[in-house]
């Protein structure tokens, strides 16, 4: 039974002539009549009764009705569903970001997305990058912002930003007068760590490593809300982006002179599936979005 005998049987049905029902459908009157016909010998009885010109439901006719106008309004309303979702204003994308870009960037990028389209449920999910990479892998989230470089050739990767990691200390600590500061000069110091998923934890070990030394390290897996909280309580000192040290009058933020460590995040995606309407906007929106930070945070540096 396709959808076509059905959308014919019913305009058949509601005028109870052939010959109109053909004009409604754009169709020949004998090909109507040919159709009607295939349709009845597959259900494997007679639907109409001939009347002169006009026809009339039989009782098989008259109880079919009523499952093809379920059918049809079943069809009409995913046509329509699916057509709100294509001119997106209805849809659903989810996106995934480390915690910092969550609290510094996202907010402002998804306000002003929601704005643009109402209609589209978002859901953000937050966490270190290989949790993130799982979860694009699952399809969990639509889209995701991950520090690069990332190797998987299945993903869309477009680069963002660039930013240098810092050294946090408290207003109390001995450097916080201090502007800049070597990694030599840090190997006393009581260190903190983000949890072994988020890259920030490497990052921090490998500048220690070029330093020469192994740190002390007071509290491991700290989140980066935590990690800013307990450096301003003294508990010791942590590696942490730029980004993260915008607007935190609680801390000092100190630059490397002896290295340059930096992280570079990207935008990434499963190119290798389709994506829906929705995630396709909100991840174009997000591009043109934070390919702008990078001014932002330029202009922050030379500040």
């Amino acid at each position: 039974m396709e959808l076509r005998h059905l959308r014919y049987f019913e305009a058949v049905a509601r005028h109870s002539h052939v010959t109109r029902a053909a004009a409604e459908l754009h169709i020949a009157q004998p090909a109507l009549s040919k159709q009607i016909s295939q349709l009845e010998q597959e259900l494997g009885v007679a639907l109409f009764d001939r009347i002169g010109r006009n026809v009339r439901l039989t009782e098989a006719g008259e109880a079919l009705l009523p499952h093809v106008h379920a059918i049809l309004t079943q069809v009409e309303a995913a046509r329509a569903e699916m057509a709100e979702r294509v001119g997106l204003r209805r849809g659903r994308a989810s996106v995934g970001t480390p915690p910092t870009v969550g609290t510094q960037l996202l907010p402002r990028a998804l306000a002003d997305f929601n704005r643009g389209y109402p209609g589209i449920e978002l859901r953000l999910h937050e966490a270190g990058i290989q949790t993130l990479l799982g979860l694009l892998e699952t399809g969990m989230v639509d889209v995701a912002v991950v520090t690069l470089p990332v190797n998987d050739s299945s993903l869309t990767i477009v680069p963002l930003f660039s930013e240098d990691l810092m050294i946090a200390v408290g207003r109390e600590h001995r450097l916080a007068h201090h502007t800049n500061v070597t990694m030599t000069e840090l190997q006393n110091e009581s260190w903190l760590l983000s949890p072994e998923n988020y890259e920030l934890r490497d990052a921090t070990l490998s500048a220690c490593r070029r330093a020469g030394f192994t740190p002390r390290i007071v509290l491991d897996g700290g989140e980066m809300d935590t990690l800013l909280r307990l450096v301003a309580a003294g508990m010791g000192i942590a590696l942490i982006p730029r980004l993260a040290l915008q607007n935190n009058f609680d801390l000092v933020s100190l630059r490397l002179t002896d290295q340059a460590p930096q992280r570079s995040l990207g935008l990434v995606w499963r190119g290798d599936r389709t994506a829906s309407p929705a995630a396709r906007a909100l991840r174009e929106f997000l591009v043109e979005h934070l390919r702008g930070e990078q001014l932002r945070i330029a202009r922050g540096e030379r500040e």
